[in-house]
């Protein structure tokens, strides 16, 4: 069959299911279980979705960071994301009851968040729908509510997050807890739907908090008293029309008993959290970001720590360099319902709720202006989930609309969710995108038992250790970052007794200098070399680092970053081999199986979009340039084939993602 053919087969099957609920649904008895049919739909048909391509591997980035810290119920880098740390250890333990690996219970705890999001995107949906599409029977509400909630999981970037390892999954479930709420107390006006919304702003703001806090004063708008309903009008003989209802002003808004209660148990449940994480900080555990157990650590810690120097630095030309690339990540996200969005922003303005339309409209506008502006590649595009899903208030209205021009128009809606999940499909099937386990294979295969790296790359450093302490993965071997003590100081004579015993000196030295300097480097990932007594320590480190290692008989390696850097300080030199993905100090005849690049990734369509893969295309750039010059030398022309023809296919893939995102790729 022909794509073209298994596309029309695939939209007649799902309009064909989607026309049999709804028919049966109005056959039902009473008419009552319409709403509860279709709320089902919109959990198990996302959940289906996401789990449909993932995988079992940890991806880029902080992937591998947030699996090892919840397996340890450990600290994250700032601001500790407390909430999915807790919940998602929580969870995990759950699961391995029943033997479900860790990164796989994982997958399935960002599967349900996202579920669990459409499922009440969908209680938002049908509410609204209710109280403004009278005129319409509930079934009709409710197979519209189910669409607009579902359409979310369709997009890429939704799509993406909710099949991998990370907290935008669970941020979102905590922002749809917090907009159901809200919608619910807008019509309710009830205790429980504050309760609601508390929980879902304190699990937002004890995660990802910048985004909860960016969405704080829009929450303001849900206590007036019309915003999903058209104004109420009334005209007086001979007088100007007015408003029938008068809406409260701010001050009484601040001083509402609902708005009181909803700041007092969110700032209850945070401060829990957050003093849960601060707890934590004071046990023994080989992994924390930060070490936040005294409160000035905290506080730097919950105001982003290092990371907040990317929101204050401007860089000249780089709104105009990632302008395009959010444009295309928000077309991607609504694709083909960008007609039915643009049809409920012709609605809410005819309608003049303009309060709802600044709401949507405003919080999506100010996180891509935010996200413009910053220096910054790592899950940039998930920054901007929770305004995608904002975004999706305005389809029911638009899809109400569209059915209202003709009622067989109902059906039109599905195959459109049905042809967004079949082109979407591909651009997130993580299945063959295997980062961790490629990278884990090709590092044991380049390194000797027993030897000493120094890796630079966060990707494959921070994996390792995931896959170390959770997994026993290599445990032989002393995997240093580029700034030696890589999350907290304490971690090098925690992990490596032995192996600190035999640098202390050095070592402590270096720490002790670091943390005069920079008192909060030592807590943290980062190594500013900004004084020669500093770097000098640092360097005398290393240098006894290599003694070791030849004394031990064991070798030293290292990726092409810190090999490079090693050069220019004179610790290393250019008589060095090669050994697989790494730079070694002695010959060690491995890994020669790195030069074939077997890793599925690469053929990836995702990892054209992927800016947090930037830097690792960069170190496979650079250790086959490396290679190929190695071989060349040695005059080994099978291998130097091999790392040429490697290398020209990294060149090119590198080509096709500075087209697609030139802001990773600008000159620095």
């Amino acid at each position: 069959m022909s794509a073209i053919g298994k596309v029309a087969s695939f939209l007649t099957m799902t309009n064909t299911s989607f026309r049999f609920l709804f028919l049966a649904s109005i056959d039902m008895k009473q008419n009552k279980l319409a709403p509860i049919l279709f709320g089902a739909l919109s959990f198990l048909i996302p959940l289906i979705l996401f789990l449909s391509n993932s995988g079992n591997s940890l991806g880029f980035a902080d992937g591998a960071e947030f699996a090892l810290v919840t397996k340890l119920c450990g600290i994250a880098h700032p601001p500790g994301f407390p909430s999915y740390i807790t919940i998602a250890w929580l969870w995990t333990k759950l699961f391995a009851l029943f033997g479900i690996a860790h990164i796989k219970a994982l997958v399935l705890f960002s599967a349900t968040s996202g579920a669990a999001s459409c499922l009440f995107l969908y209680l938002a949906s049908l509410l609204i729908l209710n109280n403004t599409n009278k005129t319409q029977s509930p079934y009709v509400n409710s197979f519209i509510a189910c669409i607009s909630a579902i359409s979310f999981s369709t997009g890429v970037t939704a799509w993406h997050w909710n099949n991998s390892v990370e907290v935008y999954a669970f941020h979102v479930f905590a922002i749809s807890l917090l907009l159901y709420g809200l919608t619910r107390f807008h019509f309710l006006r009830d205790k429980f739907s504050i309760i609601i919304a508390s929980v879902g702003l304190a699990l937002a703001l004890a995660n990802h908090h910048l985004t909860a806090i960016i969405f704080c004063p829009f929450i303001l708008f849900f206590f007036r008293n019309q915003l999903f309903v058209e104004p109420v009008i009334v005209t007086t003989k001979g007088k100007k029309k007015q408003n029938a209802i008068l809406e409260p002003s701010l001050v009484n808004i601040l001083q509402s008993k609902p708005f009181l209660q909803m700041v007092m148990i969110t700032t209850g449940m945070v401060i829990g959290f957050y003093g849960w994480m601060f707890v934590r900080a004071s046990a023994d555990l080989p992994f924390k970001f930060g070490n936040p157990d005294t409160l000035d650590r905290l506080f730097y810690h919950l105001s982003g720590g290092a990371w907040i120097k990317n929101t204050e630095s401007v860089v000249e030309g780089l709104v105009a360099l990632r302008f395009p690339y959010f444009m295309h990540l928000t077309f991607e996200q609504l694709f083909l319902f960008i007609p039915f969005a643009l049809i409920g922003i012709y609605v809410l303005i005819n309608k003049k709720l303009y309060a709802l339309l600044v709401l949507i409209l405003g919080y999506y506008l100010f996180l891509l202006m935010y996200q413009l502006r910053i220096d910054q590649t790592s899950d940039t595009d998930a920054y901007m989930l929770p305004a995608f899903f904002v975004l999706c208030l305005l389809l029911p209205y638009g899809m109400a609309e569209f059915v209202n021009w003709n009622k067989n128009l109902l059906y039109v809606l599905p195959m459109v969710f049905a042809l967004q999940a079949f082109v979407n499909f591909s651009k997130t099937d993580v299945r063959r995108f295997d980062v961790s386990d490629s990278l884990m294979k090709a590092l044991d295969q380049s390194t000797p038992k027993n030897s000493t790296l120094l890796i630079s790359d966060w990707t494959l450093v921070i994996n390792y250790y995931y896959h170390r302490i959770a997994e026993n993965f290599r445990p032989d071997l002393t995997v240093l970052n580029y700034d030696l003590k890589f999350t907290n100081y304490k971690m090098l004579p925690e992990l490596f007794p032995q192996f600190y015993n035999d640098i202390k000196p050095e070592y402590d030295q270096f720490i002790k200098l670091l943390g005069e300097q920079h008192p909060e480097e030592i807590y943290n990932t980062g190594c500013t070399l900004d004084s020669p007594e500093l770097t000098n320590a640092f360097l005398s480190t290393i240098v006894k680092i290599r003694k070791h290692c030849k004394q031990t008989n064991t070798t030293f390696l290292c990726d092409p970053k810190a090999y490079v850097f090693l050069m220019q300080q004179k610790v290393m030199n250019n008589s060095a081999s090669i050994s697989g993905c790494f730079v070694a100090d002695t010959p060690t005849g491995l890994g020669k199986e790195f030069l074939d690049l077997n890793f599925a990734w690469l053929g990836s369509p995702m990892l054209l979009k992927e800016p947090s893969a930037s830097d690792k295309l960069v170190d496979f750039e650079a250790m086959l340039d490396f290679s190929r010059n190695y071989y060349k030398a040695v005059g080994d022309n099978v291998l130097y084939t091999k790392a040429e023809t490697s290398y020209a296919r990294v060149k090119s893939i590198q080509r096709q993602m500075k087209v697609n995102m030139p802001f990773v790729y600008r000159a620095k």
